[in-house]
């Protein structure tokens, strides 16, 4: 959190969770496709992230890695690039719902996965937001750690449910409370911070809505 970082939103998602809070990237019932996804090619985000990037680069969505094939061609130019000119590669993040397997290039790539399961009250089917074969990829790689967004109880429970199946070390589970704005994340943020004691796991709060009140473009 804090850390100086370029961000990649790229559009489109497997999900539909109702709690969104970037429903601009895939609800296009509700929001004009046109208005709010741009296509871009490779060379040109590569050079736009080589001028831009600070030295960490966040993939976000939507769900990013429904476009995986696409980034790992734009981190390899980008890569090549840094080496040319004798810097340093990037720090890469990509944060990702878990349900999608990711490339082997990519997983060996990215320094950290910010994986976010999706619980009962994002509204989603189990079937649809919790896929095994995925989860456990993430749940075997060191680089990823598990952030679960809690709407109430409930949400805590299957939380310590998933991360006991999935046998993950306490360190790599962070509780954040769901809030769309300051107000909704102050109420919430006492008793999440709570349950995370409880578990002895990680507390995250949610930077943006402190600042800007979850302002797009902040």
């Amino acid at each position: 959190m804090g850390a100086p970082s370029a961000f990649v939103r790229l559009g489109r998602c497997n999900l539909a969770c109702g709690f969104c809070d970037t429903p601009y990237t895939w609800d296009f019932e509700r929001y004009v496709f046109d208005d709010e996804i741009s296509a871009i090619e490779a060379d040109e985000l590569c050079a736009w992230l080589l001028e831009n990037s600070p030295g960490r680069i966040i993939w976000t969505g939507g769900e990013p890695l429904i476009q995986q094939k696409q980034m790992v061609e734009v981190i390899r130019r980008l890569d090549a690039s840094r080496e040319a000119a004798g810097a340093e590669r990037d720090v890469l993040e990509v944060e990702t719902n878990g349900t999608v397997r990711p490339h082997p290039e990519l997983l060996e790539r990215i320094d950290q996965w910010n994986v976010s399961p999706k619980l009962a009250g994002s509204g989603e089917t189990v079937e649809r937001r919790l896929v095994d074969r995925a989860l456990g990829v993430f749940a075997d790689s060191p680089r990823a750690r598990f952030k679960f967004v809690l709407s109430d109880e409930a949400d805590e429970r299957e939380a310590l449910e998933l991360s006991d199946r999935l046998k993950l070390a306490r360190d790599r589970v962070i509780f954040m409370p769901e809030a769309r704005d300051a107000s909704e994340l102050r109420e919430r943020s006492p008793w999440v911070a709570a349950a995370a004691l409880r578990a002895r796991v990680r507390f995250s709060g949610r930077l943006h809505l402190e600042l800007y009140g979850g302002r797009r473009g902040t």
